[in-house]
């Protein structure tokens, strides 16, 4: 069963899917956790807030459930990849410590428009509708 972190709203955008961050690398989710289904992929721009203070669109490859609209992200992927970008730029910014707040539409992203004030930030941002937690499924092996 899932639990539910109920966040308040960032983006100004309706909110768009239910998000899952992947804490398992042994774990990938081929399979919903919801619906037992098979997850596609889907590759979308993610917004996420580094902290202090480190806005970052990120466009990345999901795994998607169409029928539960569950987008699931690893979280070690996006680990690797905040690390390597902190790195590029000379960020000051905790690569550890992010949230994963929700999408941009394509067309904000691909556009890659600075924005001047949060309040320009926040009219292209979907918040997430929940993020949610699963663990993975544990099998036993029959002798």
């Amino acid at each position: 069963m899932a639990k539910q972190k109920k966040t308040p709203q960032f983006g100004q955008l309706p909110p768009q899917f239910d998000f899952f961050l992947n804490p398992y690398t042994d774990a990938r989710f081929t399979q919903c956790p919801k619906c037992d289904g098979k997850t596609k992929q889907r590759k979308l721009p993610l917004f996420i807030h580094v902290f202090p203070m480190q806005p970052l669109a990120l466009n990345k490859t999901c795994r998607y459930c169409p029928a539960c609209e569950l987008l699931i992200a690893h979280k070690d992927q996006l680990d690797q990849l905040i690390a390597t970008i902190c790195v590029q730029f000379n960020s000051d910014a905790n690569a550890e410590n992010y949230f994963v707040v929700g999408t941009i539409d394509r067309k904000n992203w691909a556009e890659g428009k600075k924005f001047g004030s949060t309040d320009e930030l926040q009219a292209v941002v979907h918040d997430f509708k929940r993020h949610l937690e699963f663990k993975p499924a544990v099998y036993i092996r029959s002798k």
